[in-house]
């Protein structure tokens, strides 16, 4: 008589657990919206135990935080990786924004977690609070440098990473949400190179 794999196994290693509860939550995140997604649901996939989930996340939002967060990790290594050829700061920045938008359209995991819940799981604040030190720190960094190089006008590197990283996301919105996510991400390049050329030096 085979015994089913779902039910939850009691004893897991914690370290264990951990991860493995993030990754059943990614993937049952990518199919179906928040609300549609119970622990049980996660507690099945992830074949743990209900104790070893809430040791780790105290609630089904802390639970998508952290398996939002460790997305945009990932995205941003991912883009780090498409300015690795670039010669200069500005190079880089912009490589990394076309990089971006290239994920908006063909990964479902940004799609759907980065772009089309994280703001209404979390609320705004919570979501500007989660992008402090990922992907706002990453775009400030990158026009520090690049008005440190001569390449951007000196101004305030904060407040214009904040616009940049939200003409970002509404381009990324823009290209998830269409009926033709390629033809809309081949729309979206140009105002957004021709807003990241206004602020060159």
């Amino acid at each position: 008589m085979a015994i089913s794999t779902d039910r939850p196994r009691r004893g897991r290693p914690s370290q264990g657990a951990r991860e493995a509860v993030l990754e059943a939550a990614r993937q049952l995140f990518i199919k179906r919206d928040y609300g549609e997604v119970s622990t049980a649901d996660v507690l099945r996939r992830a074949g743990v135990s209900r104790g070893a989930l809430y040791h780790h996340f105290p609630s089904k939002r802390e639970l998508y935080r952290a398996v939002w967060r460790d997305s945009e990790r990932r995205l941003i290594e991912r883009l780090g990786e498409a300015a690795e050829g670039a010669k200069t700061p500005l190079e880089a920045l912009i490589l990394g924004c076309r990089a971006y938008l290239d994920e908006a359209a063909t990964n479902r995991e940004v799609q759907r977690i980065g772009l089309l819940q994280s703001r209404t799981v979390l609320g705004w604040e919570g979501w500007r609070d989660g992008i402090q030190d990922l992907g706002l720190a990453t775009i400030r960094g990158a026009i520090e440098a690049a008005m440190d190089s001569g390449e951007l006008r000196r101004g305030n590197p904060e407040a214009t990473a904040h616009l940049v990283l939200a003409a970002l996301i509404e381009a990324g919105l823009l290209i998830a949400t269409a009926r033709d996510p390629k033809a809309a991400r081949r729309r979206a390049e140009p105002p957004l190179m021709e807003m990241l050329a206004g602020l060159r030096a």
